[in-house]
């Protein structure tokens, strides 16, 4: 018998909504940190008395807690979370800054057509039917891979102001280097552009520890120190995970990699942080 039926390796922050997701349906997890704190890239140190974070300074999908549709309200739900416990802070405003040009724009969207309208003249009406466009798209509907430069460039005509929207969504969730899946900057532009930026009302260790206080609620583990030197498999099974220590921790891996990295069967997932 496996000594768990799922196994997280990083306690960051999808490490965390990953194992209380999963413990909340009643299974065994454990959570493997090698840090000695949670949190992954976004978590926190002291240095003379004071605290400071070491990676987050800002989660995107700012919602009010009555939008009950909006994808931050939903993942607390999710989790099982109170979502009016959770006190957050929209941004006062941020900038996209390229030579000679700058944008500012806020969770206002209105500001950043202004911003359009005032640095490239003539380009604010193609910018608002691009909002339209993202308000009525759905980017999980199944459809092939489609180019957002093209997108872009049938609406703007103007290159420079396509790299500038580009620019913020594709460092906040992107894996090719020159365009992007339209599917995927429709999910990034209502991310940062649409809903906005925020940061939780106190600082990113509250947050964390609220995390983790609902994931030990549910039944769950976490090791902290542990570092895994390797995932343990027996041809196309992972049988579990091998520590630094030289323990070995199974899992119950019944299923094959690929249903593994499902949401249907036990798996074994590293999980990395979210922005």
């Amino acid at each position: 018998m496996a000594d768990y039926q799922l196994i997280i390796i990083g306690g960051g922050l999808s490490g965390l909504a990953a194992g209380i997701r999963a413990a909340r349906f009643g299974q065994k997890i454990l959570i493997l940190e090698r840090h000695s704190l949670p949190g992954g890239l976004n978590s926190y140190y002291f240095r003379k008395g004071h605290l400071l974070e070491t990676g987050l300074h800002a989660m995107t999908n700012f919602a009010p807690p009555g939008d009950k549709r909006a994808p931050l309200n939903r993942l607390f739900r999710q989790l099982k979370l109170s979502r009016k416990r959770f006190v957050t802070r929209e941004q006062f405003g941020s900038e996209i800054v390229f030579p000679g040009h700058a944008l500012q724009f806020s969770n206002d969207i209105s500001l950043l057509a202004k911003e359009i309208g005032r640095e490239f003249s003539g380009s604010e009406p193609g910018f608002l039917r691009l909002v339209q466009e993202m308000e009525q798209y759905d980017p999980f509907a199944p459809a092939p891979w489609r180019s957002a430069r093209t997108f872009l460039s049938a609406l703007l005509n103007n290159p420079l102001l396509e790299n500038m929207l580009l620019l913020p969504l594709m460092v906040y969730g992107n894996a090719e280097e020159r365009d992007m899946d339209l599917g995927q900057f429709a999910i990034m532009f209502r991310a940062l552009f649409l809903e906005g930026f925020f940061r939780p009302g106190e600082t990113i260790r509250e947050f964390l520890d609220q995390l983790l206080e609902q994931f030990k609620t549910f039944g769950g583990e976490v090791r902290f120190n542990t570092e895994v030197s390797e995932i343990v498999r027996d041809s196309d099974r992972v049988l579990g995970v091998r520590l630094a220590s030289g323990e070995m921790v199974t899992a119950d891996a019944s299923a094959s990699p690929e249903r593994q990295l499902s949401a249907a069967g036990p798996l074994i997932r590293s999980a990395t942080p979210a922005g």
